[in-house]
């Protein structure tokens, strides 16, 4: 059974797995985006490459049936003893910057960091005989590259490499920074596996999977604000900053040039749902494009006066707002949920 999915989950709010399984595929829609804010979930978006989402819902499920999970109409809650196993077991999650898995392609990274380190380690002991780290094609490209575009040379990888790894360690925590480390290839030393790892520490396989995951993604941002070559390296993988989607800003510009929605599916030729979707997106991370202008204020008293002041978020239902307005309509309905969401999140 996967326990580490009961950290993505609370006793009092209900949470919908089924968003979560969207934000960890990379699926950014509208709605995932929106009841991923909720759930404080969109820094979680792309954390595992070839993320299995049929295994995921089984595993769901297995917890669900063993009442560690319990299912209501909003979502899903931990049980009492879901709360009580994590609490007896002291667990947690260890992600300290999450988004960078978001920021970075981190499958890419790794494999970079692995070759570097593997290469490094093989090179003090004059040893070209070894069977490579990852099979990537790409990553053996793009390393081999810029090791001889560089002219940083081996002696060079082992002169910033060593000392940065030691300084990031060194601000670990020790458990922490030894679990990585074993991680970690090079001359007569495979690695260790989450398994042998989680039996030598006392923890769950995921626990290990997790700290390895928290300082790969946390080393390969220090090494990209460095200043060295290591540096040149990370930004080969493009990291991307801005969390809004790069085809999003054609549909954004167009509304704040002024067009309405009509007008900009018709000109790009997407549907309007589509339209809204982009623009969504953009309000829930930045607050702008101002969606809000397009909910007049009585309609902004009505929803306040019907949601906000009788029910948590969670329960809004735009089938409540219809039965008393039926000329809303649902996007009005969701900028507004939007609006308030983004004031909760922010908090």
């Amino acid at each position: 059974m996967n326990y580490y999915w009961l950290l993505f989950f609370d006793a009092n709010q209900p949470r919908r797995p089924a968003v979560l399984r969207q934000l960890l595929a990379n699926r950014q829609k509208g709605s995932a985006l929106y009841f991923g804010m909720l759930a404080n979930w969109l820094q979680y978006i792309g954390l595992f490459s070839g993320f299995d989402e049929a295994k995921f819902d089984r595993e769901i499920q297995q917890l669900v049936t063993a009442a560690y999970l319990e299912a209501g109409l909003a979502g899903l809650t931990l049980s009492t003893k879901g709360v009580e196993f994590i609490n007896e077991n002291d667990l947690k999650l260890e992600l300290a910057q999450p988004k960078l898995f978001r920021i970075f392609p981190m499958e890419l990274v790794a494999n970079l960091i692995l070759l570097a380190v593997q290469v490094a380690s093989e090179a003090s002991y004059q040893n070209k005989q070894y069977y490579v780290v990852t099979d990537n094609v790409y990553s053996q490209y793009l390393f081999k590259r810029w090791l001889t575009q560089s002219n940083y040379g081996l002696t060079g990888l082992q002169e910033e490499l060593v000392p940065s790894l030691a300084t990031f360690l060194a601000n670990e925590p020790p458990q922490k920074a030894a679990i990585f480390a074993q991680k970690l290839r090079g001359h007569n030393f495979p690695g260790q596996t989450n398994e042998q790892l989680a039996t030598i520490y006392g923890k769950f396989p995921f626990e290990i999977e997790q700290i390895w995951l928290d300082l790969l993604s946390r080393f390969a941002y220090y090494l990209y604000q460095g200043d060295g070559k290591l540096a040149e390296l990370m930004a080969l993988t493009q990291p991307n900053f801005e969390p809004v989607r790069a085809s999003r800003f054609k549909t954004i510009n167009a509304f704040m040039a002024g067009n309405t929605i009509k007008e900009i599916a018709s000109h790009l030729h997407i549907k309007e749902n589509t339209v809204l979707d982009h623009l969504y997106e953009a309000y829930i991370w930045h607050g702008k494009p101002d969606l809000l202008k397009l909910v007049s204020a009585k309609e902004q008293e009505l929803m306040t006066k019907l949601f906000v002041e009788t029910k948590s978020q969670e329960e809004w239902s735009y089938q409540d707002l219809v039965a008393v307005q039926p000329e809303i309509a649902f996007y009005k309905f969701r900028i507004f949920e939007i609006a308030r969401g983004r004031k909760r999140w922010q908090t």
